[in-house]
C-alpha cells in the first residue's frame, strides 16, 4: 500500500499558508488603520463644526411668561474641501440653489487646506432640501440655533440683539452671556436646559406705551420719543420704549443715529423736570420751608449770566408751592443759591444723578456735567440746564422723591417689595416726599401739567421744556418731557415721557412746550395702562376736585 508523502511537502505548504494569512492580515490591518485615520479626520471635522456653531441661549419672557426671545433650530451648510470632487462644479451647482452666495468668494474660500469652511448659515427648510438633493460629496449640514424675537421692534431696545454666533451684543441678551459665563462650570449648566430669564417688563403695558408714543410722534411731528413706566416701590421697569426702534434680527439698524436707545444711551438737558429735585433739595436741606415766599420779580444776575421769569405776581413773590406749579426759573435759582454749590452737587450725587447708571439691560449714558461746579452752574442746573442725563436715570432717581424717600435702582428683572427695601437707601425725609406728592398733584390740577389730568385718575406730574444745544449756544428746537405719578396720594407707578423736537401744530394751537404735548401724552398713557396695572378709575362721587 502506497503512502502519500504528506510530511515531506507539509513545511512548504505551511509556509505558503502562513504567508497568505500574513498578507491578508497586513491588508486588513492597513485598512483598519486607514479607517481609523479617516474616522479621526471625521472626528476632527465634527469638533471643528461644533466649535464654529452658534451657542444655545435661554428664552427671555416678560413677567407673565410672554416670549420675547427664543432659539429656533435651523440648518447651516459647511464644506470639507478635502472631500470635494471638484471646487468649480460644487460652486456652480450651489450658486443655482443658493443664489445669494457670491460664487467667486466661495471659490476662493474652498481652495484651502482647512477642513472646515462655512458656506451659508441658517438655511431655510427649502434651501436645505435643495442642497441635499444635489448629492455633492464634501458638503455637510449642522444644526444651529437662531435667535428669534416674536414681538419684533416692540421691545428691541431693552431685550437687545445677538450676533451670527448667537452671542449677546446689547440689552438683556448681553446680560445673559454674563450669566452663562458665571454658570458655565457649575452643575446643570447645559445651556440647552436653561430656564427662561423672566423680566420685570409687562408687555401689555409696553405695547400701550409704544402705541401712544407712536401716535404722539405723528401728532406733534416729533423727531423721536421715549416712554418709561416704573414700579415706584420696587424699581422694576414695566415698560421702556425708544422710538424709532429697530428690527432685532438686523442688529446693524440699532447703530443708526436716529434709532439709538434714547431712553438709556442718550443724555439730554431736560429742562424744568429738574425743578422737582431742586424743590425737594431746598426743603430737605432746610434751605426753605413750605410756607416761605421768595422774590421772583427781581432777576438773578451773576455777571453776564441773568435768570428771569415772565410770571406776574401781586407782590413779586411766590411760595415754594407756586414756584413749582408756575415753574419759576428765578425761584428755583434762589433755592439753589440758598443750598449752595457744594450742597447742590452733594444732593444730586446722593440721588445718583451724577454717576453712571448701570442695569441688566446695559449702562446708561454717562451724565454730562461741569468739570468743576461754579455758582452759575448750580443756578442753571436748578432749572434744567448744564446737566445732561438719560431719561431712565432721571426717572429712576425721581422715584425716591415720591415713594417716601427710598432710593431704589431700576431693574429689568423681577424684584419684590421686601427685596427692594433691603436694597434701597433712604435719601429723603418722608415729610419732603409727602410734600412733593402734594405739589405734583396740584401742578396737574392747576399748574403747567393740566393737560395730563384724566378724569377718574389722581395723576401728579411736572413738565419740562428745554432748548437743545446748538453751535454757539441754544437753538429753537426743543426737548419736552413730563414726569408723572399715579395715584398721586400714594404712588404705585411713575411714568416719564420725552419728545425730541416736537413742532408747533394745529392740534396744540401753535404751541410746542411740554404742557401742550408731553403732558397730554402722559395722560393718554396712564389712561391706557392704569387698568392693566390694577389701578381703576375712581367713581365721580368719590373723586374730589383735588
Amino acid at each position: 500500500m502506497l503512502k502519500t508523502p504528506v510530511l515531506k511537502e507539509s513545511p512548504q505548504r505551511l509556509t505558503l499558508v502562513f504567508m497568505v494569512f500574513a498578507l491578508v492580515f497586513l491588508v486588513l490591518a492597513g485598512r483598519l488603520v486607514q479607517l481609523g485615520l479617516r474616522h479621526h479626520d471625521d472626528l476632527r471635522l465634527k469638533a471643528s463644526a461644533r466649535t464654529n456653531q452658534a451657542i444655545a441661549r435661554p428664552e427671555i419672557h416678560d413677567r407673565f411668561g410672554r416670549v420675547l426671545a427664543m432659539d429656533v433650530p435651523t440648518s447651516s451648510l459647511y464644506a470639507d474641501p478635502k472631500i470635494l470632487l471638484g471646487v468649480d462644479e460644487t460652486v456652480e451647482k450651489l450658486a443655482v440653489v443658493l443664489p445669494s452666495i457670491d460664487p467667486e468668494k466661495l471659490r476662493n474660500k474652498l481652495f484651502t487646506k482647512r477642513r472646515f469652511v462655512w458656506i451659508k448659515r441658517f438655511l431655510t427648510p427649502d434651501q436645505r432640501r435643495a442642497v441635499y438633493d444635489l448629492g455633492l460629496p464634501g458638503l455637510y449640514f449642522l444644526r444651529e440655533p437662531k435667535r428669534f424675537y416674536p414681538l419684533g421692534a416692540q421691545s428691541a431696545h431693552l431685550v437687545g440683539t445677538v450676533d451670527r454666533d448667537n452671542k449677546g451684543l446689547s440689552g438683556i441678551e448681553r446680560h445673559i452671556d454674563q450669566l452663562m459665563r458665571d454658570e458655565r462650570d457649575g452643575p446643570g449648566s447645559n445651556s440647552d436646559q436653561k430656564r427662561p430669564l423672566v423680566l420685570s417688563v409687562d408687555m401689555r403695558v409696553q405695547n400701550g406705551v409704544v402705541h401712544e408714543l407712536q401716535k404722539a410722534i405723528l401728532r406733534y411731528q416729533a423727531k423721536a420719543g421715549v416712554g418709561i413706566v416704573l414700579d415706584i416701590k420696587t424699581g422694576e421697569v414695566l415698560a421702556l420704549s425708544s422710538l424709532p426702534s429697530f428690527d432685532p434680527l438686523k442688529p446693524g439698524e440699532a447703530l443708526q443715529p436716529d434709532r439709538i436707545n434714547r431712553a438709556m444711551r442718550g443724555v439730554y438737558e431736560l429742562g424744568s423736570v429738574l425743578k422737582t429735585f431742586t424743590i425737594a433739595m431746598g426743603l430737605d436741606e432746610g434751605a426753605v420751608v413750605e410756607g416761605q415766599r421768595l422774590d421772583v420779580a427781581t432777576p438773578v444776575k451773576l455777571g453776564k449770566f441773568v435768570i428771569k421769569d415772565h410770571h406776574k405776581t401781586r407782590d413779586g413773590t411766590m411760595s415754594v408751592r407756586e414756584i413749582f406749579t408756575h415753574s419759576s426759573n428765578v425761584g428755583a435759582a434762589r433755592i439753589a443759591r440758598k443750598v449752595g454749590v457744594d450742597g447742590h452737587r452733594a444732593f444730586l450725587s446722593r440721588l445718583q444723578l451724577l454717576g453712571r447708571l448701570r442695569s441688566e439691560a446695559g449702562n446708561a449714558g454717562l451724565p454730562l456735567q461741569p468739570a468743576k461746579w461754579h455758582l452759575a452752574d448750580s443756578l442753571s442746573v436748578a432749572y434744567g440746564y448744564r446737566l445732561s442725563v438719560s431719561p431712565l436715570q432721571l426717572a429712576s432717581s425721581a422715584m425716591a422723591l415720591f415713594n417716601g424717600g427710598n432710593l431704589v435702582r431700576p431693574t429689568f428683572l423681577r424684584r419684590d417689595k421686601s427685596e427692594a427695601l433691603k436694597l434701597g437707601t433712604p435719601v429723603l425725609q418722608s415729610s419732603t416726599s409727602r410734600f412733593m406728592r402734594t405739589v405734583m398733584r396740584e401742578n396737574v390740577i392747576s399748574g403747567t401739567g393740566r393737560a395730563a389730568n384724566i378724569k377718574g385718575y389722581r395723576i401728579g406730574g411736572k413738565t419740562g421744556t428745554a432748548r437743545k444745544a446748538a453751535k454757539g449756544g441754544y437753538g429753537k428746537q426743543l426737548i419736552t418731557s413730563f414726569i408723572g405719578i399715579f395715584p398721586s396720594e400714594s404712588p404705585r407707578y411713575l411714568t416719564y415721557v420725552m419728545l425730541d423736537e416736537p413742532k408747533k401744530v394745529k392740534a396744540t394751537r401753535g404751541q410746542n412746550s411740554a404742557s401742550s404735548n408731553a403732558a397730554p401724552l402722559t395722560g393718554a398713557i396712564i389712561l391706557r395702562v392704569a387698568p392693566l396695572l390694577g389701578v381703576n378709575p375712581q367713581l365721580p362721587s368719590t373723586n374730589s376736585a383735588n
